[in-house]
C-alpha cells in the first residue's frame, strides 16, 4: 500500500520537472527568437536608414550642382558684349586680355566637383579673376578691395559661393553710376564661425529690392540652405555707411580639419 501510494508522486515529480524543463527550453527560445527578430529589424531600420540618407545626399547633390550652374549666364552674357565693343572700338589688346582671363575663370570655376567646398584663398582668386573681367568693362569706375586674413586662407567655402554677390554689386552699383564705385569682400572669424561680407557704396539697395530681391540672393541663400541645412545665414541690405552690403556666416571649418 505504501509501495504503490510513493509510485504516483515520484511519477509526479517527474513530470513536473519535465514541464519545467519544456516551459524554460521554450521560454529561452522565445527569448532567443525576440532577439534575432529585434536585431534583423533593427538591421532592416539601419539599412533603410542609409538609404534614405543616400538619396537625401543624392538630391542634396543634384540640388546644389543645379544652383551652380546657374549662377553666371549673366556674367557671360555681359563680357561676349564687352568684347564685341572692344572689337569694334579697335582695341585689340583689351579685347585679347580679357579673353585669357574669361578662359582662365572658366577654367578654375568649372574644375572642381559643383557639390564640393574649396578654400577661401581660392573662392577669393576666382573672384578677383572675375573683377579683372568686369574692370575691363569699367576702368574708371571699378575699384576693389580685399580685407580676408592670411589665416582664413585655408578655410573651406562652397565654390563660387561669392559670385552671384559680386555681380550684385557690379550691375546695381558700378554699372547703375557714372562715378568710381568700390567693392570690397571681406571674411573674419567671428563667435566660432566664418563671416564673409560683399559690399560696395553704390546707390543702395533700392534697385535690387524692385527685381525681386535679386536671383542672386536667393541663389545663394538657396545653395546654403541645401549645403548647411539651417547652419549658415545670409543677411542683405543697405548698409549703415550707404551702399549695399551682403553678409554669409557659416561654419569655420578648415581644410585639414
Amino acid at each position: 500500500m505504501t509501495k504503490a501510494q510513493t509510485l504516483p508522486a515520484k511519477e509526479k515529480n517527474f513530470w513536473d520537472e519535465y514541464a519545467d524543463m519544456a516551459l524554460g527550453r521554450y521560454f529561452l527560445l522565445v527569448a532567443w527568437m525576440a532577439l534575432y527578430l529585434a536585431l534583423e529589424n533593427a538591421q532592416q531600420a539601419r539599412a533603410a536608414e542609409r538609404r534614405e540618407g543616400e538619396f537625401r545626399r543624392a538630391a542634396q547633390a543634384a540640388e546644389l550642382r543645379s544652383l551652380r550652374y546657374q549662377i553666371n549666364p549673366h556674367f557671360l552674357f555681359n563680357t561676349l558684349n564687352s568684347l564685341s565693343a572692344l572689337v569694334l572700338t579697335g582695341k585689340p589688346a583689351e579685347a585679347e586680355r580679357m579673353i585669357q582671363t574669361i578662359a582662365t575663370f572658366y577654367r578654375r570655376s568649372l574644375a572642381g566637383d559643383p557639390t564640393g567646398d574649396l578654400p577661401l584663398a581660392q573662392e577669393i582668386k576666382l573672384q578677383k579673376l572675375y573683377l579683372e573681367v568686369e574692370a575691363v568693362r569699367f576702368p574708371e569706375r571699378l575699384r576693389t578691395v580685399f580685407e580676408v586674413p592670411d589665416e582664413l586662407a585655408d578655410v573651406l567655402v562652397p565654390g563660387m559661393i561669392l559670385q552671384p554677390l559680386v555681380e550684385n554689386s557690379i550691375k546695381y552699383a558700378v554699372a547703375a553710376t557714372n562715378r568710381p564705385v568700390t567693392v570690397t569682400i571681406a571674411a573674419r572669424a567671428e563667435a566660432g564661425g566664418l563671416t564673409i561680407s560683399v559690399s560696395d557704396d553704390g546707390p543702395g539697395a533700392g534697385a535690387i529690392w524692385q527685381d525681386g530681391c535679386g536671383i542672386g540672393l536667393a541663389n545663394v541663400r538657396d545653395r546654403l540652405q541645401a549645403r548647411f541645412d539651417g547652419a549658415a545665414s545670409l543677411d542683405a541690405g543697405t548698409a549703415p555707411e550707404g551702399g549695399f552690403r551682403t553678409v554669409i556666416r557659416l561654419p569655420l571649418q578648415h581644410r585639414d580639419g
